[in-house]
């Protein structure tokens, strides 16, 4: 009888328990994340050449990774969040940042400025701190400043994300705020963004692959 009573007397505590909070919008709302790697696709055919690695060069900058000549190469590739729902710029968080102070893939300024266009200027590929959309690139924290202590300009929310290709478009904003598709491309193992191939090419007198960036989940 006495156990009776301890169970009834349970019973009734927990029907005076607290009711469990209401869900909120918020915990409703799907994940827009995207987790993926960033696919590199070189040529006419767009064939498949390597991938932007988790691991940085001795300038600080992103380098690339290849299957063909790493057979672990998914354990070397970078992991990026985005949002797949966006249509503007937005910043790619690297889940697997060497540095976890500069998380973001960024732009960082190269040795001629930090604005590109109509001629070979270009801006590196590295790891940054957080910018605003849109933002004029600034003296952020960034990879290639720690690596090299060169004050450098960045931004970290420079990227476009296309639902239907799945491709990945850096659009970077000049110093005089003029916004500018760039061309990526992969030159003495490293990545750099310029807003011409031709004249990157004539300026530099580099051989360069043009690559296209793809999500690949």
């Amino acid at each position: 009888m006495l156990f009776r009573s301890a169970s009834l007397l349970s019973l009734a505590l927990l029907s005076l328990a607290a009711p469990a909070a209401p869900e909120t919008e918020a915990d409703l709302a799907p994940d827009v994340n995207s987790l993926g790697y960033l696919r590199c696709s070189a040529g006419s055919e767009n064939q498949v050449i390597g991938y932007i690695s988790r691991s940085l060069n001795s300038f600080g900058e992103y380098i690339g990774v290849s299957p063909s000549s790493d057979p672990n190469d998914v354990n070397h590739r970078m992991l990026v969040s985005l949002d797949v729902t966006g249509t503007g710029p937005q910043a790619l968080l690297v889940k697997n940042a060497p540095k976890n102070n500069f998380p973001f893939l960024g732009g960082i300024a190269g040795s001629q400025g930090s604005s590109i266009g109509s001629d070979g200027d270009y801006v590196l590929i590295g790891g940054t701190q957080s910018t605003a959309v849109g933002a004029k690139p600034s003296y952020c924290g960034n990879t290639f400043t720690d690596s090299t202590n060169k004050l450098r300009k960045c931004a970290s929310a420079i990227w476009v994300f296309n639902s239907t290709s799945n491709q990945v478009t850096p659009q970077w904003t000049n110093d005089d705020g003029t916004a500018v598709t760039g061309n990526v491309g992969y030159v003495n193992e490293a990545f750099v963004i310029t807003g011409d191939k031709k004249e990157f090419e004539d300026t530099w007198e580099d051989k360069v692959e043009w690559v296209t960036l793809t999500l690949e989940n």
